[in-house]
C-alpha cells in the first residue's frame, strides 16, 4: 500500500491508481478503529457520495467495512451534497460521516472526506490519528448486516429553510439561475420550492470535460446562458449561482456577465449578515482571502481571525467562539446558525436574499462595498508540478525584497510564502493540499496590477 495522507480536506487520489477499493477499505478501517478507540463508534456513522464515477460503489464498500465492525451504518439512497451529509452527522448525533467526493478535483479523481460529530471537516489531529492507524491488510470482514439506507435531504432542507427568508426572495421575482456543474447539488434549489432555471444538472462523471470548480475557465456555458437570459429579461434582477462538485463551495455570475469571485461572495455575504441582518459575531478568513475583508471588519469593529488554508481551521474557530461568517478562497463559506461547515446552497440563497432586500444586482452591491472600502482585484494560477512543496520551500529561503517592481512590505509564512506590498496588494505561493499543483494567488488594486504581479510570479516559478 502506498502511503495515504490526508490533505487540505480529506484523502484524494486518482481513481484506479491510489484511489481503489482496497485502499478505500483500509482507510475506512483506520477511521473505524479511531472511533472505537474514542468510544464513539456505538453512535453510528453516515456514508454519502457525490456524482463522480463509481462514487456509489466506493460508498457501499466503505459502508460494508463500517457494518462489518458492528457500527450502525446509514448509507444515503442517492448522491447528496457534502453539507447534507455533514448536517446529518450533527443532527443525528452520529460518531462521524464519510463523504465519497473529490470536490472540485478533475474527473479522474475521487476522495474520502471525514466529517466529525460536530458536522464539519475533520481536524488535523483527527486525520493524523487516523493516518497512524492505517494497516497494509484488512482485518475487518465487510458485511451489509448493519447498513440502513436513508434520505438526508428532508431534514437538511428543513434546516436551510429556517435560515433564509424565502418569502422575500419569491416576492422579489429574481430570475434565479443555478449551475451545479453536474455535481450533487443538482435539484436542491427546486426541492426548496423555488422556481429556478437550472443548467448542467444531469449526472456526468466527466463533468463535460471541465473541472467542477467555480472558476471562469470552467463556466463558458454559464456565461453564455446568463447573457441569453438577460436579453430575454432585460429589466429584471438576475444572478447565476455556481456550485462545485459536492455543493459546498459557491461563486456567482451577475446579470451583466460579471464573474463574482469567491472573495467578492465573502464580502457580499459579510455585508448582508452584518449590515442588513445585524448579526453579532466575529469573522474568520483563510490566509489567501482578500484584504477587502480586513477593511470591512475594521469599519464595523469585528475581530478578524486569519487561519491557514483549509476550512477545518475555520471550523475549529467557529466551534470555539461567536463567528458570523468564516470562509476560504476556494468558495467555502460557513454561516452563523448552521453547522461549522461550508454550504454553497445556503450561501447562494443568502446572495438572492441580499439582492431581494437591496433591490440591486450583485455587481451594484459589490461596487458600493468597494467604493467605501477600496477596490481589490484577484486572480490565481495553478501550475502543475510534483515538486510544489520543494519550490515553496526554496522561495522561503530567499524571499525577494522587491517583486514586480514593487517594494515588499511584509513577508508571511503562515501557509506558503506571502509577499505583501505597500498598496495592500499581495502574492502567495503555496503547494496545493489536494492536487500536485503549485498555486499562485494574487490580489492587486487594478486588473492591470494583478496581471503584472501574476505574470512575475509564474516567471519566478518557471525559473526555479
Amino acid at each position: 500500500m502506498k502511503r495515504i495522507n490526508f490533505g487540505t480536506d480529506g484523502w484524494r487520489a486518482k481513481i484506479a491508481e491510489d484511489f481503489n477499493f482496497d485502499n478505500l477499505r483500509l482507510v475506512t478501517q483506520a477511521l473505524v478503529e479511531h472511533l472505537i478507540e474514542q468510544d464513539t463508534a456505538k453512535q453510528g456513522i453516515a456514508v454519502g457520495y457525490d456524482n463522480r464515477f463509481q462514487s456509489e460503489n466506493f460508498a457501499l464498500a466503505a459502508a460494508e467495512v463500517c457494518s462489518g465492525a458492528g457500527l450502525t451504518t446509514h448509507l444515503t439512497e442517492t448522491a447528496v451534497s457534502s453539507p447534507a451529509l455533514s448536517f446529518t452527522v450533527k443532527n443525528q448525533n452520529l460518531a462521524a460521516g464519510i463523504m465519497i467526493t473529490a470536490s472540485h478535483n478533475p474527473p479522474e479523481w475521487n476522495g474520502f472526506k471525514i466529517k466529525e460529530n460536530f458536522g464539519g471537516s475533520a481536524r488535523p489531529e483527527t486525520t493524523k490519528a487516523i493516518e497512524g492507524k492505517l494497516k497494509d491488510s484488512l482485518k475487518i470482514q465487510p458485511t451489509s448486516t448493519n447498513i440502513k439506507l436513508f434520505n438526508p435531504k428532508p431534514a437538511y432542507l428543513a434546516k436551510i429553510k429556517s435560515l433564509v427568508n424565502f418569502d422575500l426572495i419569491r416576492e422579489s421575482r429574481i430570475k434565479m439561475i443555478i449551475d451545479p456543474m453536474y455535481g450533487s447539488g443538482a435539484g436542491l434549489f427546486t426541492e426548496l420550492g423555488l422556481a429556478v432555471l437550472e443548467i448542467r444538472a444531469d449526472r456526468n462523471p466527466l463533468f463535460g470535460g471541465i473541472n467542477p470548480e467555480p472558476l471562469p475557465v470552467n463556466l463558458e456555458e454559464s456565461f453564455s446562458f446568463i447573457r441569453e437570459t438577460s436579453l430575454e429579461y432585460p429589466n429584471e434582477l438576475m444572478a447565476c449561482i455556481v456550485l462545485d462538485g459536492d455543493a459546498d463551495r459557491v461563486a456567482a455570475i451577475d446579470a451583466s456577465g460579471k464573474f463574482i469571485n469567491t472573495h467578492n461572495v465573502f464580502a457580499l455575504l459579510l455585508r448582508h449578515l452584518i449590515v442588513n441582518r445585524k448579526l453579532s459575531g466575529n469573522v474568520v478568513k483563510t490566509f489567501n482571502l482578500s484584504n477587502l475583508i480586513d477593511k470591512f471588519c475594521q469599519k464595523h469593529q469585528r475581530k478578524l481571525h486569519i487561519t491557514p488554508i483549509g476550512f477545518k481551521h475555520v471550523a475549529d474557530l467557529m466551534l470555539k467562539e461567536d463567528i458570523v461568517l468564516g470562509g476560504e478562497e476556494s468558495g467555502g463559506m460557513g454561516i452563523k446558525g448552521f453547522i461549522p461547515e461550508r454550504d454553497g446552497v445556503l450561501a447562494g440563497l443568502l446572495l438572492f436574499e441580499l439582492m431581494a432586500q437591496e433591490k440591486k444586482t450583485l455587481a451594484q452591491i459589490l461596487d458600493g462595498i468597494m467604493r467605501e472600502h477600496g477596490y481589490f482585484y484577484y486572480d490565481r494560477a495553478d501550475l502543475h508540478t510534483a515538486k510544489a512543496q520543494q519550490l515553496v520551500e526554496s522561495l522561503k529561503k530567499s524571499p525577494p525584497a522587491r517583486f514586480a517592481n514593487k517594494k515588499v512590505a511584509k513577508i508571511e509564512t503562515l501557509d506558503g510564502l506571502k509577499l505583501s506590498f505597500e498598496d495592500a496588494g499581495w502574492i502567495l505561493f503555496r503547494a496545493s493540499g489536494t492536487e500536485p499543483l503549485l498555486r499562485v494567488y494574487v490580489e492587486g488594486r487594478s486588473d492591470t496590477d494583478v496581471k503584472q504581479i501574476l505574470g512575475a510570479g509564474e516567471t519566478l516559478v518557471l525559473a526555479l
